[in-house]
């Protein structure tokens, strides 16, 4: 846990002349072309404004480069928590594709899907599944 002091130093510029800021996005960046830049490249991050820049620093530069998970546990556990809370095609879509980036098989995608039926609901595994199969038809 970071006292407010800590913080501020973290946030004040290192000796290299590189912010804390600076290197959040660095990092959500980096991970972002990792993932074949989903949730949907700069075009949507710049149309998202200041939600786009929480996105990319916030999501993927502080919690997505967090150690303990690697980039395929990660977006695996992220499809199964859309799916579960439903009406969210669009991320489920922008995170298979980002499984599909990473080279994650696409029965590792079915399966995680398919765990959250019991859980979620089948209509929201459904849902998600319906997305993975448009995937799957669009990249033939």
């Amino acid at each position: 846990m970071y006292t407010v002091s800590e913080e501020l130093e973290e946030r004040q510029e290192s000796e290299s002349g590189v912010t804390e800021d600076a290197t959040r996005r660095g990092r959500g960046l980096a991970r972002l072309a990792e993932l074949g830049d989903e949730p949907g490249g700069e075009k949507f991050l710049a149309r998202m404004g200041t939600l786009g820049d929480w996105v990319v620093d916030f999501a993927f530069g502080d919690v997505h480069t967090r150690a303990g998970l690697d980039a395929r546990e990660r977006e695996l556990i992220i499809v199964a928590v859309l799916t579960t809370l439903g009406s969210s095609d669009p991320q489920v879509r922008a995170h298979i594709r980002a499984l599909r980036a990473i080279d994650v098989p696409w029965n590792e995608i079915e399966e995680t899907i398919l765990q959250t039926a019991p859980y979620a609901g089948v209509p929201r595994a459904i849902n998600a599944m319906k997305v993975l199969r448009e995937e799957q038809e669009a990249t033939g």
